[in-house]
């Protein structure tokens, strides 16, 4: 009966445990610029130019999101139901978007550091959830 109660409160230490740790990579693959300029070991400049590259690009992409929500708003208030685009349009539109920043950042970064840096931004392999969404075990 002892033993019993010490594995329960082991195991329930390691679920508080566990639960305590990050989940893994941030929210949608997105990184704060220091962590960026720690994992591809930038310099002043370039962690300052990678800043201005994304900030570019992050008010590139509110200014479509803004034009898409009028869009859609213009659409109910003609009374049709908005439709959102096909979900290969969209993968196709953060492809392009993606290849972009690449692309501005190849003047900027080693081929190292762009190495890198296309390893930390690629989607994540598998289905849904932390498991990857497989067979079980």
């Amino acid at each position: 009966m002892k033993g019993l109660n010490l594995l329960i409160a082991a195991l329930g230490l390691a679920a508080g445990a566990a639960n305590a740790q990050p989940p893994g990579p941030p929210p949608g693959g997105r990184f704060d610029l220091d962590e960026i300029a720690i994992l591809l070991d930038l310099d002043a400049y370039q962690k300052g130019e990678v800043g201005r590259v994304l900030d570019e690009q992050r008010q590139a992409m509110q200014a479509e999101r803004e034009a898409q929500r009028a869009a859609r708003e213009q659409q109910r208030e003609s009374g049709t139901a908005p439709q959102p685009p096909p979900r290969d349009e969209l993968r196709a539109r953060q492809g392009a978007n993606r290849e972009q920043v690449f692309s501005k950042l190849q003047n900027i970064l080693s081929e190292q550091q762009m190495t890198k840096l296309k390893i930390l931004m690629q989607p994540p392999q598998g289905g849904r959830g932390p498991g990857g969404g497989g067979r079980p075990l």
